[in-house]
């Protein structure tokens, strides 16, 4: 299993070490198939594993779950346009992150719920799975806010988590697991902070 305990230290240290180190792979994955340097899709405390394949009750699980705390900030891997998708009972809310790099990203189960607790009164609407004031089709960067994880559909009442699944050039999908180990870990965000503006502003562009 891996942790991610992100530590605001030094933002602009950890994004230049990234951009500098990180340049030769990104530039060989996207040889390879288009993905991109990715930004780790959970901020705080996260654990996770490469759980791609494991049997499901729909068959084969396609992506990677991230087990974080309730609520915990969702951003985006890499600029792009979201849509939403609100319509699946497994799914609960989910958002599709359809990169510029042509991979296409599911963030399943992002929260419904009002309260601390795992209440699910809430709907798949923003403020609420989705970021404040993020609009279905909005073009975003990479490291904005987009959601919040929680439990609903099939994960209602067990551990919070955000379903994660990575699809390049937009179709079959991969194993998401050596592009999070690769990725550019943001430190956590400040109540005042949990807004894409707010976010942009900090230079996560």
């Amino acid at each position: 299993m891996s942790a991610h305990r992100p530590s605001a230290r030094s933002l602009l240290l950890a994004l230049a070490a990234a951009a500098v180190l990180a340049a030769p792979a990104a530039g060989a994955l996207s040889a390879r198939n288009g993905v991109p340097q990715l930004v780790f899709p959970v901020i705080g405390k996260v654990v996770y594993s490469d759980d791609f394949g494991d049997a499901r009750w729909q068959g084969g699980h396609e992506g990677n779950d991230l087990v974080s705390d309730r609520k915990a900030p969702v951003v985006a891997v890499e600029a792009g346009k979201v849509a939403f998708w609100t319509r699946s009972s497994s799914a609960g809310c989910m958002l599709y992150l359809y990169g510029k790099s042509g991979t296409t990203y599911l963030y399943i189960h992002l929260n419904n719920d009002l309260t601390t607790k795992n209440d699910n009164r809430g709907s798949c609407v923003a403020g609420v799975a989705f970021a404040p004031g993020l609009t279905d089709g909005q073009e975003i960067k990479a490291g904005d806010l987009i959601g919040y994880v929680g439990v609903p559909g099939v994960a209602d009442g067990i551990s919070p988590h955000l379903h994660f699944e990575l699809h390049p050039g937009g179709g079959k999908a991969v194993s998401p697991f050596r592009y999070l180990q690769k990725a550019t870990v943001l430190p956590a965000l400040g109540a005042a902070q949990l807004a894409p503006a707010a976010v942009a502003a900090r230079g996560l562009k």
